[in-house]
């Protein structure tokens, strides 16, 4: 069978395509628009295509998922093979290769071009890295994790945003809590308004959840007494509700997110593998498993590490030998694992052991926590993939005797 080249560029409302025989004369040239209707139409004439030619379509696409779905689900469905290419890679044989100017069909023909030199690569350079169906169980868990990741980061910057008004109108209200804790967020969205602080009753206070009767009446004293900036009280009455009720809001969805989790987390085996770890539980297991996907897809633990953004590379040049760190990785697996590296130094000995020997060579917390992740890293890879809960060194010496 010929082997035929396509390329996808990527938008937010059509997609081009082109398609090359091994000579690099285009087969297919088309701009598809994002429905289902029009994928449907394209992928039978692909078919056709690969008929009349009597060959094999693989698509290089930049990135996945995103933009990209359901196209590149359709075209996985419907048995095409499919490559995600860096956008940086891209853009460097753009350069190399071709004028500087480009628009979406020039990288639809570049992203074509490249695939053509797939097989003349090392499989180390990981130009291309094949795109596989994920298992149903692992994209419900990565989809819901990085809902919750975007909802955290948003809650972060309606903490600060939030907290920098309260500096700049009354910092002496941090004093009763801080902008993570909803006992301050409770009460500045009854009384957003500081003029009125004054006239608060124990009675008004004690209505509100997180206030209880034996701290009631210390902070009832202590209200009546705040100070604040009078001309900035008015102003900032609607902008502090507005951060108060969509701080409330989001806690409410990042907790509704973490009973989805952990119910979706007990329908997978690997899920329920990496919680005999001490210390990790449902939520971390969860989040990790919908970032990595199919373990199968990864050869050895060192491309695990690489992927989640907690081994160095080499970066030798002539006499000088050097690493570099990895930053082109997955974020939210990277914090997963830092997260999980933190949580094992509680109730793993090893884990403890091996955190306190980094930091007796001189290592800063977080350094150290992510020596500890890339140890965790081998010893996950080996769980995964031999299908094994976790086993201390203790119980390998009882089995042992």
């Amino acid at each position: 069978m010929r082997s035929l080249f396509g390329g996808i560029d990527i938008g937010s409302e059509s997609h081009h395509v082109i398609i090359l025989d091994g000579n690099g004369k285009v087969l297919y040239d088309r701009k598809v628009v994002h429905s289902f209707r029009e994928f449907r139409e394209v992928i039978g004439k692909f078919k056709e295509l690969e008929e009349k030619e009597q060959g094999e379509i693989a698509f290089a696409i930049e990135g996945k998922n995103g933009y990209g779905a359901p196209f590149d689900r359709m075209l996985l469905e419907s048995g095409f093979k499919l490559f995600n290419v860096d956008n940086l890679k891209l853009r460097r044989f753009r350069e190399v290769f071709g004028a500087e100017w480009r628009n979406d069909r020039r990288d639809a023909k570049m992203l074509a071009k490249m695939l053509t030199l797939k097989d003349h690569m090392d499989v180390e350079e990981k130009a291309f890295i094949a795109v596989e169906k994920t298992p149903a169980v692992n994209e419900k868990l990565r989809i819901l994790s990085r809902h919750q990741q975007s909802l955290i980061d948003e809650q972060t910057r309606i903490q600060n945003r939030l907290k920098k008004r309260l500096l700049e109108v009354c910092p002496d209200i941090l004093e009763f809590g801080d902008t993570k804790g909803k006992k301050l967020l409770q009460l500045l969205k009854k009384y957003p308004d500081f003029r009125g602080y004054k006239r608060i009753t124990l009675g008004a206070l004690l209505k509100i959840d997180t206030i209880g009767k034996q701290t009631a009446v210390p902070i009832v004293e202590g209200l009546r007494n705040i100070q604040y900036v009078e001309e900035l009280a008015g102003i900032y009455k609607p902008i502090i509700l507005s951060c108060c009720r969509r701080l409330l809001e989001l806690k409410k969805e990042i907790e509704m997110l973490d009973k989805e989790l952990e119910e979706t987390g007990e329908n997978s085996p690997e899920v329920m593998q990496l919680r005999s770890i001490m210390g990790v539980g449902t939520k971390l297991s969860s989040r990790l498993m919908g970032e990595l996907g199919d373990i199968k897809r990864f050869d050895r633990e060192s491309q695990v590490a690489v992927y989640c953004g907690v081994a160095c590379v080499d970066d030798d040049s002539g006499k000088s030998a050097k690493t570099k760190a990895v930053y082109k990785a997955n974020r939210i697996c990277k914090a997963t694992m830092i997260d999980i590296a933190g949580c094992t130094i509680r109730y793993v000995q090893e884990s403890k052991t091996y955190y306190e020997k980094k930091r007796a060579e001189g290592k800063d917390h977080n350094h150290a926590l992510r020596c500890l992740a890339r140890q965790l890293i081998k010893v996950i890879f080996r769980m995964l993939t031999e299908g094994r809960e976790y086993i201390c060194k203790e119980e390998l010496k009882k089995k042992a005797a």
